[in-house]
């Protein structure tokens, strides 16, 4: 084991790792992001636009638990006191820690944006608050609109952080529920204001190389739909999730034809370090090579391996690779049997079938199984 952490921890010691500059808004989103509970998206994306964004948010949200005699949910093995410690419990966190620290931060940085907007009402137990901050507009396009809440937009600025969050009483009268989002958006524009289609080779020639060890196993897979299969009709029976285009494209045929790369369960610590190192290789270079196409998702490790029974299945990467909706994508994978990394070329609709983990080939609704694997075995 010692050996292959040495061999694939060399492969990210042999990439050159460029930074980017951090600004005091970078700083202020890191000491937020440390109180929100989780973040839902932390992506770096090139569009093909010209323009290299980072996009974070998390949620910020309560929802007070109701008490029997006020008529909400019932709680049997908490009693009214203990049920309302519970909801000053949460008070406290979500209003003098969370929203404290959020408010300080945002009223502090709106003195140094280019444009700011915050909005707030309290009116019968119904609160809404908003911030919208262009902190850094860009230098040769400013654009703004606004959004039906009423809070501005500046799809074009270089730096932004939006607050949105509303909260009501809940149908007790007594209790309430609410819910926001905060997101900080940094644009990065490159220097020729051009973006090309992603260079796989390089790139998947350092990450296959972590994948040849002798206790992972691999095989081919083939998700196909035709464009008279019907993927909506199907949707809920035969599909675990996926991507369909909107903007278009064909309706329902799509291609994803890769390598399925397996590591059992009880080798658990060599899954930990090969996910890492995959990340780790997929960080450095779209740092190193921001002008081509892609959408990197942090984190998606933890995410990932949180799942200990279900099945799950989610992207790691997905790179642009040509004209049309042609694109390559790396999965991180978990089941009750082992892990998996998939890498796959993808053809219009992007597709993932119930039974991902055990499929040779899913055409149409006709499934191959892997020897040994009998039908509808969902693992």
């Amino acid at each position: 084991m010692k050996r292959i952490i040495t061999i694939i921890l060399s492969v990210i010691l042999s990439i050159t790792i460029s930074a980017q500059d951090i600004t005091p808004a970078d700083k202020i989103w890191e000491d937020i992001s440390k109180i929100i509970p989780r973040q839902d998206s932390k992506m770096k994306i090139n569009h093909g636009d010209g323009v290299l964004r980072y996009v974070q948010n998390g949620p910020i949200g309560e929802e007070y638990l109701c008490t029997k005699d006020c008529g909400g949910n019932v709680y049997d093995d908490m009693i009214s006191e203990e049920i309302e410690a519970a909801n000053e419990r949460n008070r406290k966190m979500v209003f003098d820690r969370i929203f404290g620290t959020i408010r300080h931060h945002l009223d502090s940085l709106m003195a140094f944006s280019e444009e700011s907007y915050h909005f707030e009402s309290h009116h019968h137990g119904t609160d809404t608050i908003n911030y919208s901050l262009c902190l850094k507009n860009s230098e040769d396009t400013v654009r703004k609109y606004k959004a039906v809440d009423g809070s501005m937009v500046y799809p074009d600025a270089m730096e932004t952080i939006f607050f949105d969050y509303t909260a009501s009483p809940k149908p007790c009268g007594k209790h309430s529920r609410g819910f926001g989002i905060l997101e900080y958006n940094k644009n990065i524009y490159l220097l020729d204001r051009k973006s090309y289609y992603f260079n796989k080779e390089p790139y998947l020639e350092k990450i296959t190389q972590i994948l040849k060890q002798k206790d992972i196993q691999s095989w081919n897979f083939k998700w196909e739909q035709s464009a008279d299969y019907d993927i909506q009709k199907n949707w809920y029976k035969e599909f675990a999730w996926g991507e369909t285009l909107g903007d278009g494209g064909p309706k329902n045929a799509g291609q994803t034809v890769g390598t399925m790369y397996f590591i059992p369960r009880d080798k658990g610590e060599l899954a930990e370090v090969v996910f890492t190192t995959i990340d780790s290789v997929t960080l450095n270079y779209t740092d190193i090579h921001p002008e081509q196409m892609f959408r990197y998702v942090y984190n998606k490790k933890e995410d990932v391996m949180q799942y200990t029974e279900s099945s799950y299945i989610s992207t790691l990467f997905e790179a642009t690779t040509g004209k049309g909706h042609v694109s390559m994508r790396v999965l991180f994978g978990i089941t009750s049997k082992g892990y998996y990394v998939a890498i796959a070329d993808v053809e219009n609709n992007f597709c993932v079938p119930k039974e991902w983990s055990v499929l040779k080939s899913f055409v149409n609704g006709k499934k191959i199984y892997l020897k040994g694997v009998k039908p509808k075995e969902n693992q």
